[in-house]
């Protein structure tokens, strides 16, 4: 979508630059020219020109409301208003491919149903056609739901704003630059809660490391300290061994000397 804002406003440059010095029938061919483009689809910059504007108080006026209706009206207003220039083929089309831009902006499905009032065609075939161009245009994005007569728009092309609809905008903006602020706060909120939480996690293994390394020191300690009962066993033993021999010793040889006596 940006790729085509960006030629359409250089094709409607050329048209500006050609206009600035053009006064009266002129400036109503350089009208015709850029409504006939297949490049333009936005007409904001021509439309704000002086020498543009200076139709109103003239008999070329009309050309002047059909500019404004193709910056930001509809084909159903062009064809209710009267004493507008008719419309060749090609503006045809376009003014069509400019309503569908602006209901696709308004809803996320369209009925075919409502197209076919908008754009004054009856036939199925013929209205997908112009849906398709329009698509091909670079205007819109979506899916056509044939079965059930509907148009899903995913994306759609801006247009060209109204000065009396500046106000209402300007609403809207404000509104979303609010619900951003909240949004962001929102998010702001969660991250310290996620970073608190990490950090909450790491203390507590680092507590419980710090506990099972204690548990381990204490019980190498403890193992240190005891003497090992085979050992302790063997050092009794060998005790015994040294001191019960001498003993029975002596026992033996005093009665057997006193019997010799």
């Amino acid at each position: 979508m940006e790729g085509v804002m960006g030629e359409d406003h250089q094709a409607l440059e050329q048209f500006t630059l050609l206009a600035k010095s053009l006064k009266g029938r002129a400036v109503v061919g350089i009208i015709q020219q850029t409504l006939s483009s297949k490049r333009v689809f936005v007409f904001g910059e021509l439309l704000a020109m002086p020498n543009v504007q200076a139709l109103r108080e003239t008999e070329h006026a009309p050309y002047l409301l059909l500019l404004e209706l193709f910056a930001y009206g509809r084909y159903s207003q062009y064809r209710s208003t009267e004493g507008l220039p008719e419309l060749n083929p090609q503006q045809t089309l376009k003014l069509r491919q400019l309503s569908i831009v602006s209901i696709a902006r308004e809803r996320e499905v369209v009925p075919y149903a409502l197209l076919h009032d908008e754009l004054d065609v009856a036939d199925v075939r013929n209205l997908e056609d112009v849906i398709i161009e329009t698509i091909y245009a670079g205007l819109v994005s979506g899916k056509m739901d044939q079965k059930s007569k509907l148009f899903r728009v995913a994306r759609a092309a801006a247009r060209d704003v109204a000065v009396e609809d500046v106000p209402a905008m300007a609403a809207k903006l404000k509104q979303w630059a609010e619900t951003a602020d909240k949004l962001v706060a929102a998010l702001d909120q969660n991250r310290q809660l996620g970073t608190q939480m990490r950090q909450e996690k790491k203390d507590r293994a680092a507590a419980l490391e710090s506990t099972v390394q204690e548990l381990k020191k204490n019980l190498k300690d403890s193992a240190d300290h005891t003497v090992a009962p085979d050992r302790l066993g063997a050092a009794s033993y060998d005790g015994m061994d040294l001191e019960r021999p001498k003993r029975r010793g002596k026992r033996s040889r005093m009665p057997f000397g006193r019997g010799r006596d």
